[in-house]
């Protein structure tokens, strides 16, 4: 790394792994962590280690997914999505939390974005019982806020951002739009470290970080203090 122009620091610990990554005297901005592509394993490696660190760290979380390939009697890991922030997509459900997502995403065309991919999923289960007059406006109120995002990111100088409105079950549809998009990552949000987070996991955001083939980075946002 350092042939790379990249200031390095060695250090190995002992103790609970994702205790051990969290960084507690460290000036740190992001966690970089492997995993497994999606498998019949990829369960227990995230519950492991990454899903742990994801859980614990109060700074960004880089997931990067990579497939095990056998070559010529050696296992290698080769990542799935080789230039990570070319196109990134973010889904939003306009909460808070997604802004905080969101204000990184803004900010990542140093790291080569190209191209952002703005996506909003109208649940099906709790659109059940609306008409459709109900949903073409909650439609037309999605897509207004979803432009609004994107003049932002014209502001920054993302100009190549693209918006989606789908409806359906939230993490299958995201992972859908990621697949004919070719997401190179997706980026999410997530809630402060309490009972909410939880509950969190075990819903959209756990099935989509578990399951997707994609690098995603979290982003967490701690709740304010009252």
């Amino acid at each position: 790394m350092e042939g790379q122009g990249i200031s390095t620091r060695a250090r190995v610990e002992y103790g609970n792994p994702a205790r051990e990554i969290v960084p507690q005297d460290e000036r740190v901005d992001l966690i970089v962590i492997g995993a497994q592509g999606q498998s019949l394993f990829q369960d227990v490696l995230l519950g492991n280690t990454a899903f742990d660190v994801l859980r614990l760290s109060p700074i960004p979380v880089l997931i990067e997914n990579c497939d095990v390939v056998h070559e010529l009697g050696h296992t290698k890991c080769r990542r799935i999505c080789q230039q990570t922030f070319t196109r990134v997509l973010h889904p939003t459900d306009f909460s808070d939390c997604a802004k905080a997502a969101f204000h990184i995403v803004k900010r990542l065309k140093p790291a080569g974005t190209e191209q952002v991919i703005l996506l909003h999923v109208q649940d099906d289960h709790a659109m059940q019982h609306r008409s459709a007059e109900q949903i073409a406006e909650f439609d037309g109120d999605d897509y207004q806020r979803l432009e609004q995002m994107q003049r932002a990111l014209t502001l920054d100088g993302l100009s190549a951002a693209k918006t989606i409105v789908r409806h359906g079950v939230p993490f299958r549809e995201t992972l859908r739009v990621a697949d004919e998009e070719k997401a190179t990552v997706i980026v999410l949000g997530l809630y402060g470290r309490s009972a909410v987070a939880e509950m969190v996991f075990g819903s959209t955001f756990e099935k989509i970080v578990r399951t997707s083939r994609r690098p995603v980075l979290v982003v967490r946002m701690e709740p304010q203090s009252t």
